[in-house]
């Protein structure tokens, strides 16, 4: 059940931040009217993204608390570490098509497009997208899984829950 729960949570949470980077960014060769519209969607789909952040944590800490290979758990941890790399290089290289586009310089502290700040309706595909979702998750997963590996589940635990 807890599989399920976690599975409907991040589905609806990155279809909400999708959504978000869609409809809530506006392209280069559109002119902003001002106001971030992004920052109104981002309090629409902000619950279910807190939501599915503990779902996702409850979840990898649940896991491997339970798992009784410990190869295994060494090799999702790998995975999770390398997961993480791979998204970051992936996040810098789509912050840096953006901006580019836009005819920033990624090199500068903060977004000099258009005189406005680092997060504005320009740049908001640049903080919520796949790839942050997928950090900030995964990260979240990592950090439940380390705690689920602290901490295994004793035997009497164990025996407990099978009576009930």
């Amino acid at each position: 059940m807890l599989r399920l729960s976690w599975l409907i949570s991040m589905g609806i949470s990155l279809f909400g931040v999708m959504i978000i980077q869609h409809f809530f960014t506006v392209k280069p060769d559109e002119v902003a009217n001002g106001g971030n519209l992004g920052a109104l969607g981002m309090a629409l789909v902000a619950p279910f993204i807190l939501l599915s952040l503990f779902t996702t944590y409850r979840f990898f800490v649940e896991s491997s608390r339970h798992a009784k290979d410990h190869m295994m758990r060494m090799i999702y941890f790998v995975f999770g570490v390398a997961l993480v790399i791979v998204l970051i290089y992936y996040a810098n290289d789509y912050k840096a098509d953006v901006f580019a586009r836009l005819g920033g310089d990624t090199k500068t502290v903060g977004s000099q497009i258009y005189g406005f700040p680092l997060l504005n309706e320009y740049t908001n595909s640049i903080f919520i997208n796949f790839y942050t979702f997928g950090i900030v998750h995964t990260i979240i997963g990592l950090a439940g899984a380390v705690l689920g590996m602290l901490r295994p589940v004793k035997p009497s635990e164990t025996d407990n829950l099978n009576e009930q």
